[in-house]
C-alpha cells in the first residue's frame, strides 16, 4: 500500500476526465500543487465533491491488497448469496490485470475510489499532458 502522506490536510481541487485518463488536481496544506494522473481507468466513484474538499489521506492498493469491498464499491455489486461469486470473479480479474485502486478519504468533502492501470504524481507546474 502506498500512502501519499504529503496530502494530509491538503485539498482535492478538481478532476479532468478524458477518454483514457483522469487527472486529479491536488494541493498540500502548504499550497504545493500536484496532478495525479490515472491511466486506463476501468472504474471510478467520486462522492461529495464540495468547495474545500479537505483530504484525510490518499492511498493506493494493488494485488492481494485489493478487497471485496473495493469491488463492491466500484461496481455497485453486492456480495450476498449469488453475488459473492461474481464479486470474487471480478476481484480475481482485476488482480490478474495488475490494476491499482486509488482511495482518497476526506476530512471534509470529496471521497474518491478509482481502479486504473497506473497512477503518476507530478508537480502541477510541469507541462500538463493532453487529456487522452
Amino acid at each position: 500500500m502506498n500512502n501519499y502522506s504529503i496530502f494530509h490536510d491538503g485539498f482535492v481541487d478538481g478532476l479532468l476526465i478524458g477518454k483514457e485518463s483522469v487527472t486529479i488536481f491536488l494541493s498540500t496544506s502548504a499550497k504545493a500543487s500536484y496532478v495525479l494522473i490515472a491511466d486506463d481507468v476501468l472504474r471510478m466513484r467520486v462522492d461529495n465533491f464540495r468547495e474545500g474538499n479537505i483530504i484525510y489521506d490518499v492511498l493506493t492498493r494493488e494485488g492481494e491488497e485489493l478487497t471485496v469491498h473495493d469491488i463492491e464499491s466500484l461496481y455497485g455489486m453486492q456480495s450476498e448469496a449469488t453475488g459473492e461469486v461474481n464479486v470474487r470473479r471480478v476481484l480475481e480479474r482485476v488482480v490478474s490485470e495488475r490494476r491499482i485502486v486509488l482511495e482518497i478519504n476526506p476530512s471534509y468533502g470529496c471521497q474518491c475510489l478509482m481502479l486504473a492501470q497506473a497512477f503518476t504524481l507530478r508537480p502541477r507546474k510541469m507541462a500538463m499532458p493532453e487529456c487522452r
